[in-house]
């Protein structure tokens, strides 16, 4: 255990000592220098003047309120996407996403929304599900897009009961106008990195 500390120790001066040189950073005080026999000339010192920190909110290509609109649709688009019921036609679930999505993404919702083998086994079963989004985090931004990772907890009825089951959603969004819109979604862990 000494010994780690001793390493993190050596570790953190060593990251002073690099980072003294900074720009970002003010400058600390360097130690008094030692005694000497032989007289010096007194040094003058300039104080320099620390450099103004640039706000992280304007490094971002968006501005912060733009990116909570961003996330706000991804959330809503995620609840949307998981929640279905056995007696909704593909259309009605269609309907719901189409205004929050991209053009581009509407021949793969059509797709998902019609695939007989999942609508099968959803109506044998009475099969309904309810999302509910319960985080939503900024996974990648661009210039031209924003990929919110959407975590949700459906829960889902059927004539067997009923039961919970967590996802991840990576939701990309690209800007449209003043506003957003959908144009991919995909499960976190494979998509939109």
């Amino acid at each position: 255990m000494t010994s780690r500390a001793g390493q993190a120790a050596g570790l953190l001066a060593a990251a002073g000592l690099l980072c003294g040189g900074c720009s970002l950073l003010p400058r600390a005080a360097s130690p008094a220098a030692p005694a000497s026999t032989a007289a010096r000339p007194a040094a003058t010192s300039t104080p320099q003047p620390v450099p103004a920190v640039t706000p992280l909110a304007s490094l971002l290509p968006f501005p912060p309120a733009r990116l909570q609109t961003a996330a706000s649709l991804a959330g809503r688009f995620t609840t949307a996407w998981d929640s279905w019921s056995w007696q909704q036609s593909p259309a009605a679930w269609l309907a719901a996403l189409a205004p929050m999505a991209a053009a581009s993404l509407q021949p793969a919702l059509a797709q998902a929304a019609g695939d007989r083998g999942v609508l099968a086994q959803r109506a044998a079963a009475h099969q309904t599900a309810a999302a509910t989004v319960t985080s939503l985090q900024v996974r990648d931004l661009t210039p031209g897009s924003v990929t919110v990772t959407a975590t949700v907890i459906q829960v889902i009825t059927s004539s067997g009961g009923t039961s919970r089951a967590a996802a991840s959603w990576a939701v990309t969004l690209t800007p449209k106008g003043p506003g957003w819109l959908v144009c991919d979604i995909e499960p976190a862990s494979t998509g939109n990195s």
